[in-house]
């Protein structure tokens, strides 16, 4: 199954199309937006709210750049300090997340965004 593409756009109607897709393949996972769940391998792993929007923009955008202010404008509503240390957090609670699946890989593209590399 091919992950749908969104283009990039500070709009709110991209999040909710995104969250339409019942699922995202990333790697060997696959991650069900419905039950906010995160398998692999039969073994599942309950995502909260914030997770799940930044794991499947990035899923949405695989082997792509993601902006990191568009990141937090869309998921938090604000670029702010606060706002932007959080989601570094996120990004390190995903990156645990993914340990499994030694093919995906979230980079840091320093002062600009991330991107999540995964097998083609």
């Amino acid at each position: 199954m091919k992950n749908e593409k969104v283009v990039l756009s500070e709009d709110e109607e991209n999040l909710s199309k995104l969250l339409k897709v019942p699922s995202y393949k990333v790697g060997a996972y696959t991650v069900d937006t419905q039950k906010k769940m995160l398998t692999i391998n039969g073994e599942s792993k309950k995502l909260t709210t914030k997770e799940l929007l930044l794991l499947i923009l990035f899923a949405a955008n695989a082997n792509e750049f993601v902006d990191r202010k568009y990141a937090l404008k869309t998921i938090w509503k604000d670029d702010n300090y606060y706002n932007s240390r959080s989601m570094d957090v996120y990004i390190c609670k995903l990156r645990k997340l993914l340990k499994d699946d030694q093919g995906v890989v979230i980079i840091n593209i320093h002062g600009k965004g991330y991107k999540m590399i995964t097998p083609a």
